[in-house]
């Protein structure tokens, strides 16, 4: 029988949600090249824009998904029977894998339900390890994370030494394809995808495997449900993770938006791997934080119920935003594909958001699942469930 939901973990997935749509809007609307780029900003408000996502929005969304994704994990698995609880999480793996090589191909270049999938064979494998151990392993997997991000910057340069001839032709040829019929879209979307997954591979799945072990050690320990023990053990970690936070990711961020000059030193490189890797978990931990105490609030009141919705369709919300994105940007749709700024796609990215969870408030009174969660449990289980009307 299944434990009643948290409320809390819902409304923070909500939460995360509108973090991962502000990253992922850019890499809807342009280019991947001219992401985060020296030349994608046009005016000011633009950089300003592009500067206010690397620091408040980048690396810290992904993160606090795939924590909320080992701690269901840990949840699943405790509920299942031990006889049938690889099969279905097996079963799972598979599912989120197919649902997210269709998203890659037919809707976003930067799918992380394929990641999820693959990382996840990791952590059926650690899922029976003690918190202590799994928190080792964790910290272990931040550091193979800070290696392959100075992989990734030593190869920075020559990449873009390589790709500067031909980066004229490839803008032009990436614009016509999406600005083209559906399929145009679709085969210029699997081929950036292809292209970006190694990219994908060395700056995300360490630090997703990291995240993914430490909520499973969350959920042993039923860190959401003994919330205000575990709030009080955040508070005293809170005056060394917020100053680790801001200094990070303000450097990060002007980092990454290249306002450092390039080629780097060795010991350089090595500075701003270590931070950029640490400091966006230091400062998700403090955004959990933040949230936990505004959602046992009474101030929250009348708010949580709009974010738990959305984060109780977490699956179907996020293919929900790509649906519309894709309509927004490409030539199928309306067309607007390289056309909006950064300062525009900031500003977008809550109506958008906000649509999702109108939605979500309207099905939630019909219907006890989400659609594409109803596929999911369908293929878990090896059969498929009803969808409880209310």
């Amino acid at each position: 029988m299944s434990k009643k939901r948290i409320g809390f973990l819902d409304f923070l997935r909500g939460f995360a949600l509108y973090g991962i749509l502000v990253v992922n809007l850019p890499f809807f609307a342009k280019p991947m090249y001219l992401v985060g780029s020296v030349g994608e900003n046009s005016n000011l408000l633009d950089s300003v824009a592009s500067w206010i996502v690397a620091f408040l929005f980048e690396s810290k969304f992904y993160i606090l998904f795939s924590f909320l994704f080992g701690y269901g994990i840990s949840v699943q698995t405790k509920e299942w029977e031990e006889v049938e609880s690889r099969g279905r999480y097996l079963r799972r793996l598979a599912g989120l894998f197919l649902i997210g090589l269709l998203h890659g191909v037919f809707l976003f270049l930067g799918d992380i339900l394929l990641s999820y999938a693959i990382v996840g064979l990791i952590a059926w494998l650690i899922r029976k390890k003690s918190p202590a151990w799994l928190l080792k392993f964790s910290l272990g997997f931040l550091f193979i994370a800070i290696l392959c991000r100075m992989i990734l910057a030593f190869g920075q340069d020559e990449y873009r030494s390589r790709l500067a001839s031909s980066l004229p032709d490839i803008l032009s040829e990436t614009r016509s394809a999406y600005l083209g019929s559906f399929w145009d879209a679709a085969k210029q979307r699997a081929k950036d995808t292809v292209i970006s997954y190694p990219f994908t591979i060395l700056f995300q799945w360490p630090s997703i495997l990291s995240m993914f072990a430490l909520g499973i050690a969350a959920g042993k320990t039923s860190f959401f449900e003994r919330w205000e023990q575990s709030k009080n053990g955040l508070k005293k970690s809170i005056p060394w993770l917020l100053p680790l936070g801001l200094s990070g990711n303000l450097i990060y961020s002007i980092h990454s938006r290249s306002l450092f000059v390039e080629n780097l030193s060795l010991s350089w490189q090595l500075g701003f791997s270590i931070l950029d890797t640490i400091s966006a978990p230091a400062f998700t931990i403090c955004y959990v934080y933040w949230l936990g105490i505004y959602y046992h609030s009474e101030t929250s009141f009348s708010d949580r119920f709009w974010f738990e919705s959305s984060g109780r369709f977490s699956l179907s919300n996020y293919l929900g935003q790509s649906i519309i994105c894709s309509w927004i940007f490409c030539g199928w749709g309306l067309g607007f594909y390289d056309k909006l700024g950064n300062f525009q796609l900031l500003f977008l990215a809550f109506p958008i958001w906000f649509f999702c969870i109108l939605v979500s408030r309207i099905w939630i009174r019909f219907f006890s699942i989400g659609p594409v969660e109803a596929i999911l449990r369908a293929v878990t289980y090896g059969k498929f469930r009803n969808i409880r009307l209310f």
